[in-house]
């Protein structure tokens, strides 16, 4: 959506430009051979500015139309190169690198605004058994499947991220600690009870999450670290559960 909305803002900001070069151009011929022509007979002066607008208002539009083409293929290039760079191609959430620009941004924003925000690590629990049973591909599959449940469960706005392998973030706006818990909770149901169908055969996985809200003072990296750190206690106490941090 936002990609076409930007592709259609750039063509019609090339629409006008081309639309103001046309009338630019015609205008100018037209004024040179007047001053050309001030001098002849009345009927080659309206020959000549018959042909001062005519030729321009057929070539230029002519290389404008070939211009803007050129430039709509370098936005779309460019759009391109900017999606790959800051999208996980496997599951079209924002990567590590788009997550730790826009986390970092972010947490400024909400402690300027004194606004809570909470974020959340996930982790697949037990995924490599998913690769060694089904195979690689439907590895991919679950990692596809469990993106969307969490795009799906997580908040409007919230940033939703794969930070790699089976390893997935989310950074939101939360009132308090019981919104967060709530959030992780709807996360880790969602997972629980939604089901990947691969190849006709049902595969089910469980979530464990670790959770945590920023602090005065913290950095992006502060506050995934004691998430992280509470990721590993949801593990250690069974799985398929989330721990806030301390």
């Amino acid at each position: 959506m936002l990609a076409n909305q930007s592709t259609k803002t750039f063509l019609a900001s090339q629409i006008r430009l081309s639309g103001i070069v046309v009338m630019a151009s015609i205008a100018l011929s037209v004024t040179l051979v007047w001053f050309a022509v001030a001098d002849v007979a009345a009927e080659f002066r309206f020959i000549s500015l018959l042909y001062a607008v005519l030729i321009p208002a057929v070539v230029a539009p002519l290389a404008m139309s070939y211009t803007v083409w050129q430039n709509l293929k370098n936005h779309h290039l460019h759009a391109e190169v900017h999606r790959l760079a800051n999208r996980d191609d496997l599951t079209g959430l924002a990567n590590r690198r788009s997550f730790t620009r826009e986390g970092a941004r972010r947490l400024a924003t909400a402690a300027a605004g004194d606004t809570p925000l909470g974020l959340l690590i996930i982790d697949i629990d037990w995924f490599k058994q998913v690769n060694d049973r089904f195979g690689h591909e439907a590895g991919d599959e679950m990692l596809v499947h469990i993106a969307r449940q969490l795009q799906q469960g997580s908040p409007s706005g919230a940033l939703v991220a794969r930070l790699g392998g089976e390893e997935f973030t989310v950074l939101c706006n939360v009132s308090d600690q019981q919104d967060l818990s709530a959030i992780a909770e709807t996360l880790r149901r969602g997972a629980e009870d939604a089901c990947l169908l691969y190849r006709g055969e049902p595969i089910r996985v469980t979530i464990s999450l670790g959770v945590a809200i920023a602090r005065p003072g913290d950095t992006l990296s502060s506050v995934l670290s004691r998430a992280d750190k509470a990721l590993y206690a949801a593990k250690n106490c069974g799985r398929n559960r989330f721990a806030l941090a301390a």
